[in-house]
């Protein structure tokens, strides 16, 4: 597959990934939904988006092959350019969108967004800090010293959970543009990780590659 295709079909995943991620508020009742599952969205979501980013940057780099072939230009080094060039563009599609999405939610979405974090908010919480307690009886039942026991992260604050639910402000764009590039930064380094470990099974010298390779790479394209 061409790297600017595969670079495109899983850059479109991408992006569903990405809308999902930052507007899951539209989707989640707060009211109906579970207290524990409240606060697994609320700590895990970005991590869980920037884990898929990844995977599909690399899956990207495994599907693409050279676009074309430049007479005297070793095939790994080929190889390599367009695995990093398919990975980067998944990576600039993902930025693109959450950069307008961090737009619209500091914006249109900004009430919803604030509907939701004043009602889940007091739930992740109590769910949080009453976790916290049943951890600390549990150490002490084992046998720790109540000080010992209440080693643990301080208990969670309203306000700080709130703020983190809260839409994000217009100034949140600058911050989304230098994640974009970081983002590409990565995932084109990640793609060209891929390349160099797939040119090691390409001929030694690095010029021919393989026959369904060398028949794509010179088809015309579509």
């Amino acid at each position: 597959m061409r790297p600017l295709k595969a670079g495109f079909i899983y850059g479109i995943i991408g992006a569903i990934v990405a809308l999902v991620s930052d507007f899951y508020f539209l989707f989640v009742d707060p009211v109906g939904t579970p207290a524990w599952m409240l606060a697994v969205i609320q700590a895990y979501h970005t991590q869980i988006a920037l884990t898929a980013f990844l995977f599909l940057g690399i899956l990207a780099a495994l599907s693409a092959r050279p676009a074309y072939l430049d007479p005297g230009v070793p095939y790994r080094s080929l190889l390599l350019r367009d695995c990093a060039l398919a990975a980067t563009i998944v990576a600039v599609m993902v930025g693109a969108v959450l950069f307008f999405a961090t737009a619209l939610q500091a914006t249109v979405f900004a009430s919803q967004a604030r509907t939701y974090a004043n009602e889940a908010a007091p739930k992740i919480v109590d769910y949080s800090n009453t976790t916290r307690q049943d951890l600390i009886k549990g150490r002490i039942k084992r046998g720790e010293t109540p000080q010992q026991a209440r080693k643990l992260p301080p208990p969670a604050k309203l306000e700080n959970v709130r703020g983190a639910l809260n839409p994000p402000s217009l100034a949140a764009l600058g911050r989304s543009i230098m994640n974009l590039v970081l983002r590409s930064l990565l995932l084109g380094g990640a793609g060209a990780v891929v390349g160099l470990f797939r040119g090691r099974s390409s001929p030694e010298d690095g010029t021919t590659p393989t026959g369904a390779e060398k028949k794509e790479a010179n088809q015309p394209e579509r």
